[in-house]
């Protein structure tokens, strides 16, 4: 087993919205590019790809206000005169401009001669500049080689380390399973916790009468410090399956099809390769089990440490 790097691909009107989340494309929509290569290049010379990690070096939402004090609006595009002459309707939708590089499990793929090797990643190069990727169009991409799968921590630092500048998206559904056995919110209560900001007020001097009582706001800190964010991580079943074609106005007719709704975790962006001891801590993987289809990561990123020189609890 090796990995296949996807250096500095950039990506032009990416999804930037994804279920409740925003800012940041859905890490199934990663996960689901790297299926359909895989699918392209199975049957050409016996490769198939598995899991993906996901390290963003920049991003720009396509999104502006007026002042400092003004909400963020999409930038939107105006669509083509519809049939009869008339302006079409805008639907709004966010986009955004974004480089990641994809560190891809491989199967099937034997070292050994650098002349095949190079003819299979420039063939891969070929396939990606072709696809979609979060809906955005892939624009360009530096460079597509194979590497060895890392077994020690030091060689997945030094792996890591020529893609940088840049922060890996890890999973951390463990901080939210502690937050809901800890607490008696319900489960969406709980994941506001990680994603909203919070304020609350505190009384300095206790009095009976409002006009003399003083008191600030002060800002709640999340359950856990680090880069924590919201994420869309897969889909949950809510009927049942229906045959093919049995459903009117899907996309495939020949597939069975049953109806799903968004599942929702946490992330943490991690730019640190030292706090990576494994591959698995950043290799997203399918995990289905039903009802629920998911993506993964076999194992979690250690908890940032008290004596780091960053706290992102805000």
């Amino acid at each position: 087993m090796s990995l296949f790097i996807i250096k500095n691909m950039h990506i032009e009107g990416a999804n930037a919205i994804a279920g409740f989340t925003y800012g940041f494309p859905a890490i199934t929509q990663f996960l689901g590019f790297v299926h359909a290569l895989s699918r392209k290049i199975e049957p050409q010379h016996g490769i198939s790809f598995d899991g993906c990690a996901v390290m963003c070096h920049q991003h720009q939402v396509h999104a502006y206000r007026g002042s400092d004090w003004d909400d963020y609006g999409f930038a939107l595009t105006r669509n083509p005169l519809a049939k009869d002459g008339k302006t079409a309707p805008i639907v709004e939708e966010g986009k955004m401009n974004l480089c990641v590089s994809l560190m891809i499990e491989c199967k099937g793929f034997s070292s050994g001669n650098s002349e095949q090797e190079q003819l299979i990643s420039d063939a891969i190069k070929t396939l990606a500049l072709g696809q979609r990727c979060a809906g955005g169009r892939i624009t360009h991409i530096e460079a597509c080689q194979f590497k060895a799968m890392p077994n020690e921590a030091s060689d997945c630092r030094k792996l890591l380390r020529p893609l940088l500048p840049g922060f890996i998206l890890c999973d951390r559904s463990d901080y939210l399973q502690q937050h809901n056995e800890s607490n008696d919110q319900n489960m969406i209560m709980n994941w506001l916790d990680f994603s909203a900001l919070r304020y609350r007020y505190e009384t300095l001097t206790e009095s009976n009468s409002p006009d003399v009582e003083q008191g600030q706001w002060e800002r709640v800190n999340k359950p856990q410090s680090g880069y924590l964010v919201p994420l869309m991580i897969g889909y949950k079943q809510i009927s049942d399956v229906f045959a093919a074609g049995e459903v009117a106005n899907v996309r495939d007719n020949t597939t069975p099809f049953a109806f799903t709704e968004a599942v929702y975790s946490v992330g943490e962006w991690i730019g640190s390769p030292s706090r990576v001891e494994s591959i698995n801590q950043i290799l997203w993987r399918y995990q289905y089990s039903s009802p629920y289809y998911l993506c993964r990561a076999q194992q979690s990123i250690h908890s940032i440490e008290s004596n780091e020189d960053f706290d992102f609890s805000y």
